[in-house]
């Protein structure tokens, strides 16, 4: 299997050192590739420590549930989970154990929690990593997950004592994320837990933010390929002397952030630099978590050493310059949390405003679009005068920038993370095509409806059916990818907020291109149960139906109710539309976790009575990940085609 080395460079503030000595920044990049698809990433253990105290009741408490029940249709097959709750008593309500596709008895079991008592948070983190530690994984990547409001009363409450612990379990390879709930939890708290524990926190404000909540956790987490990730500058009289971006100078070293397969890091150093200093190359080391050892690479540097004349004379890297202005900024909006906490908004109010015209002026790219965002959405709860909002957000801004790491390069890198697991699937997936042809029979003929010959390579089964008009019109079970089917519109089992992030819905955006993705953006979201269409891109398909359906939570919330308007949905699109043929995933069965059997009675009920009704459809083809999914179409299409034919 090819192990790709990380990729290192280092930009000098004008591109040489100066010969007399000084302070000059530098910015640091770092990134590593996806191994080759040979190998399928290792199992990931997690635990969800959920707060279900008295101050969690209501509100919070579903929306700790509803988070903890995303966490778990997130994880994959064969990757562990815990659930661990607590108020002033440790309960382990689900102990780690394998997911698989049955996941309902784990969710049913976080559906049933009630609030308590008081709240015994650092109690509740220890037995979350005690369930991590004691059934660990071959990946060694472990990560506890808090769900709170942040408020500890009972046992150990120091916030430096809690946190000490937090980080101690990090070099065991378990870090430590925590979500705050609603508008009164400790943020200070929560953020302080997360650093420590070389995690993220995340700030829910309402439970539409809990979409895609989990995909973006995972992110940095699944395709973790080095911790411990150390960088030493190889020469004499140069060393940093303070860093950004999640970077941290120790003595001669550089401490840096996890190496993550798809997730470019970069960090701003502040260098210092004696006269006649000279910076041979770079040495970055990592335990690398494929080859469990410690890893290192060499990178060679041939920077000029210039007087001071020449030196100032040279121009200042503009990448450089720009990472400067950021960081500026970040120092500037830190005041907009001090004033915030001292209830001085309306100092803070015109901060901002100062802040967002400077920010106007930078060259118009993507990232200063993403510093006016964030300012905005700062500027929001501190123009309210809502000092309890403006500092949670602050706070959480705070974080995100100190890490280096934004909402949105998590997402890309989960999307990284989603394409390396297809192509190794998809060599699964030709093996099974394989199979089918191979073993499989065709169909029984029914009344009405009978197999027809097979007209791709990789069809299971196809039925041709009669209509009461006359006019026929075919289904067809197929083994495959979606996004290679060549019909009129693919329909896409997304989210509400058409994120592109998870499963088919991933692999759409890809294949559809940034295109794609910016006209579901432009549509900004759907409810459950609705569909939206865009063009193909650059897929094969001419039209995608984006579709949304609620995760499974317990079979009694209405889950199929939904599903099975969520077809209806994507039939009336195409009924609008007129298309001729269309191609549909297994909706629901991935990552969102409904019974396959339950899953497939639906798409099957909805699928005939749409396609027997007399319309310009002539094609149905339902298109599945892999043969026992496929069998399971075949079987229940034999045993219903004799019944909606009559």
């Amino acid at each position: 299997m090819h192990l790709p080395q990380p990729q290192i460079e280092l930009r000098l503030e004008r591109g040489a050192l100066p010969a007399a000595g000084g302070t000059f920044r530098a910015l640091l990049r770092l990134a590593v590739d996806f191994p080759s698809a040979e190998r399928e990433r290792d199992p990931l253990s997690l635990a969800l420590v959920i707060d279900r105290s008295g101050s969690m009741s209501g509100a919070a408490l579903e929306q700790a549930k509803l988070a903890a029940i995303a966490a778990v249709v997130a994880l994959r097959d064969g990757d562990r989970v815990a659930v661990v709750a607590y108020d002033d008593r440790i309960d382990v309500v689900v102990p780690s154990t394998a997911v698989g596709h049955d996941r309902e008895p784990i969710v049913r079991a976080i559906g049933a929690l009630r609030a308590g008592n008081t709240t015994a948070l650092h109690a509740g983190w220890v037995e979350g990593c005690t369930q991590v530690l004691t059934a660990p994984v071959a990946s060694g990547v472990g990560r506890v997950v808090l769900l709170s409001d942040g408020l500890a009363n009972v046992g150990i409450t120091d916030p430096a004592a809690i946190a000490e612990d937090v980080a101690r379990v990090v070099a065991d390879g378990v870090s430590t994320s925590t979500i705050g709930l609603g508008r009164h939890f400790a943020e200070d708290l929560m953020r302080h837990l997360a650093d420590a524990g070389h995690g993220s926190f995340h700030f829910v404000e309402s439970p539409e933010q809990l979409e895609g909540l989990f995909e973006v956790e995972l992110a940095g987490l699944s395709a973790r390929r080095g911790r411990d990730v150390e960088l030493q500058l190889v020469g004499r009289g140069v060393r940093a002397t303070a860093a950004l971006g999640g970077a941290r100078p120790i003595g001669a070293r550089v401490q840096l952030p996890d190496l993550v397969a798809g997730l470019p890091r970069e960090s701003l150093l502040t260098l210092s630099v004696e006269p006649g200093a000279v910076l041979e190359g770079l040495h970055l080391s990592w335990h690398d978590t494929f080859t469990d050892r410690r890893e290192t690479l060499d990178v060679a540097l041939d920077l000029p050493v210039l007087d001071e004349t020449t030196y100032a004379a040279c121009p200042t890297d503009e990448t450089v310059a720009a990472a400067v202005r950021v960081a500026e900024l970040d120092e500037r909006v830190a005041e907009v949390e001090r004033l915030a906490r001292e209830n001085r908004l309306a100092e803070a109010e015109v901060l901002l405003r100062d802040l967002r015209a400077r920010v106007t002026s930078w060259p118009a790219d993507a990232a200063r679009d993403a510093q006016l965002e964030g300012l905005a959405r700062l500027l929001e709860p501190v123009a309210a005068r809502d000092a309890a909002l403006a500092k949670k957000r602050a706070v959480h801004g705070m974080h995100q920038r100190e890490r280096g790491v934004t909402h949105a390069m998590l997402l890309d890198a989960r999307i990284a993370e989603k394409a390396w697991t297809d192509d190794h699937k998809a060599g699964k997936a030709a093996a099974a095509a394989r199979h089918a042809r191979a073993s499989s029979t065709p169909a029984t003929p029914v009344r009405r409806a009978a197999a027809a010959g097979r007209s791709r390579p990789h069809d299971l089964a196809s039925f041709d059916l009669l209509r009461d008009d006359g006019s026929r019109a075919r289904l067809e079970v197929v083994v495959g990818e979606l996004t290679d089917e060549a019909v009129d519109a693919i329909v896409n089992p997304s989210n509400r907020g058409l994120f592109g992030t998870a499963g088919v819905d991933g692999a759409v955006h890809r294949r559809g291109g940034p295109e794609l993705t910016a006209a579901c953006r432009e549509i900004g979201g759907i409810k459950y149960g609705q569909a939206v269409v865009t063009p193909g891109y650059r897929l094969a398909a001419g039209r995608v139906i984006h579709t949304a359906t609620p995760p499974w939570r317990d079979g009694q919330s209405g889950e199929l109710k939904a599903l099975e308007a969520t077809y209806a949905a994507a039939f009336d699109v195409a009924r609008r539309l007129r298309l001729h043929s269309i191609a549909l995933p297994a909706i629901g069965t991935g990552t969102h976790a409904y019974p396959a059997e339950a899953a497939t009675d639906v798409a099957v009920d909805v699928s005939l009575r749409e396609l027997l009704r007399p319309s310009e459809l002539e094609l149905v083809r339902f298109v599945l990940f892999d043969l026992p999914t496929a069998e399971g179409y075949r079987r229940i299409l034999t045993r219903a085609l004799p019944l909606a034919a009559a």
